[in-house]
């Protein structure tokens, strides 16, 4: 029969051994009694630290080389029991647990490493681990469980001062544990069905992870708080950034740089897009960043200030300097900055510059969207535009510099609000329409634009995002000079649209993809 007086009992199994030896030694200063497994009781054995074997304890050796062993009436009845008196109704020998300390056999980094193997990766699925952290979990107002070592601390400071653990931090330990558990079983299950030919969207369930990460200036608001998560993959490299200056970033800073970034990615030369409420208001490629960036603001200065920047080369003290003294700027986002910005940014300290790896930024699988209590999950809008699939169906080709400037301007569109259109030339925005309910005003839009900014359209190319329903788009565009057009096609009225464009003895392409964003 246990008694009151009889030592308290710490079971620790970790695979991380951070600081586990000074928990256990402070433990043991308190009058624990330590039963540990393993590798574990070897570490705390050969820091001088008194402990006893689970298998002295249970008085049951390990069997299959290890895989059971704290799989035992006397381990999980000690965990589950919910007081002495329950532990009395059971065999002398039973005694209860009062802390279990687990951590988990690195499941998640050990398929991360490129030599990992199948066999290799299911002998890092823990069953004891997650067993024992289970039912201390559940047993909560009794058991402590502590799964990370950022807790040690916490727990070891209570029960210094007082001999005891807190509810509430009993409580607080035990959800950890269990949001833990379901990560760690999701990232089993995803790994074990990663070579599944089903697409995201045909998944009978999707467990998606998020971890917490900054919280946020604000939301799209300033009355509504927001907080940056970042979802957890093995496989996944995306939108990762360090913010070097400025102040605190909002939801709107994040959604737009996440933005400007894909889109400035797409270029090989020397490229800059200005992004405003979720859309490019000018984008240029060209010899140097000062000229892309001369561009990019020329497009659209009204729509540019307080824009997101993004840049795809090294931001210099030059172009910073540039961008300063030329507009307001919300973000300016670059693969790289050079030493000598460092200080120019002191000039313009709230100015928010982040660096960010492109090399390893890539578009998810998947996009999500919610609708209060519905997720909408599809596949990403990955798909790249070939000239190989491009499909002139004019009488009139258009010229080589006319293609380029087609396929620089379908590039734009697709990361413009549809309905979308873009006028370019020599691989620079002219004007950009977006986000309205018909076609026709999103181009009379942008040639208003054009207009008050004194930009001719004479000779340009126009892109389209989705097929032309009516023939007006492709007068308005003749009449300010358009000479070529690439949209998808698609439309019951394609042969109308393409007869109006050889009237006007323009060329026109279809790019076979519909690029809508919504």
């Amino acid at each position: 029969m246990q008694t009151s007086s009889e030592k308290k009992i710490a079971l620790i199994s970790v695979s991380d051994k951070t600081n586990i030896d000074q928990v256990a030694k402070k433990l043991v200063d308190l009058g624990y009694e330590i039963i540990s497994t393993g590798g574990t009781a070897r570490f705390l054995s050969s820091k001088g630290i008194p402990i006893t074997s689970v298998s002295d304890f249970t008085s049951f050796d390990e069997i299959l080389g290890g895989r059971v062993k704290t799989l035992h009436p006397k381990i999980h009845a000690g965990i589950l029991a919910k007081s002495e008196k329950d532990i009395n109704k059971l065999p002398n020998e039973y005694k209860l647990i009062d802390l279990v300390i687990v951590n988990l056999y690195p499941f998640e980094k050990t398929i991360k490493k490129n030599d990992c193997s199948f066999s290799k990766a299911i002998e890092n699925i823990d069953i004891g681990g997650p067993t024992m952290l289970r039912a201390a979990a559940k047993n909560h107002q009794r058991v402590t469980t502590v799964i990370d070592p950022d807790d040690y601390d916490l727990v070891t400071s209570q029960l210094m001062e007082s001999g005891k653990i807190s509810p509430s931090l009993r409580k607080k330990l035990a959800v950890k544990v269990f949001d833990h558990t379901a990560n760690y079983d999701s990232i089993i299950k995803d790994f074990l069905s990663g070579n599944s030919n089903d697409a995201i969207v045909d998944k009978s369930s999707l467990n998606i992870k998020l971890s917490k990460g900054k919280e946020l200036r604000y939301g799209e608001n300033p009355h509504q708080k927001a907080t940056l998560y970042e979802i957890s993959s093995p496989k996944l490299n995306g939108f990762d950034f360090e913010q070097v200056s400025g102040k605190p970033l909002s939801y709107n800073n994040l959604v737009d740089s996440e933005s400007a970034l894909s889109c400035v990615k797409q270029f090989s030369g020397p490229a800059c897009v200005i992004v405003k409420h979720a859309n490019p208001c000018g984008v240029c490629e060209s010899s140097s960043l000062e000229l892309a960036y001369s561009h990019s603001f020329k497009c659209d200065p009204t729509s540019a200030f307080g824009g997101i920047i993004a840049i795809n080369r090294s931001l210099t003290s030059k172009l910073l300097m540039k961008i300063i003294n030329n507009q307001f700027v919300e973000v300016i986002i670059a693969p790289d900055i050079s030493k000598d910005s460092y200080k120019a940014m002191e000039k313009k300290s709230n100015i928010r510059i982040l660096r960010a790896d492109f090399s390893k930024y890539q578009e998810m699988e998947y996009d999500i969207k919610s609708l209060k209590n519905k997720i909408l999950i599809q596949t990403s809008d990955i798909v790249k535009l070939k000239k190989s699939n491009l499909k002139t169906v004019t009488k009139k080709e258009p010229s080589a510099s006319q293609l380029e400037d087609l396929i620089f301007a379908f590039k734009i569109s697709r990361y413009v609000k549809s309905n979308s259109i873009v006028f370019a030339k020599n691989k620079r925005t002219l004007a950009i329409g977006a986000g309205q309910m018909s076609r026709i005003d999103s181009t009379s839009i942008a040639i208003k634009k054009a207009k008050k900014n004194k930009i001719n359209l004479k000779n340009s190319v126009m892109a389209s995002e989705a097929f032309f329903p009516f023939r007006d788009n492709i007068d308005l565009a003749n009449k300010v000079g358009v000479k070529s057009i690439i949209q998808p096609g698609g439309s019951i009225k394609d042969s109308e649209i393409i007869k109006i464009a050889d009237e006007h003895k323009m060329s026109m392409v279809f790019s076979k993809i519909r690029v809508f964003k919504h």
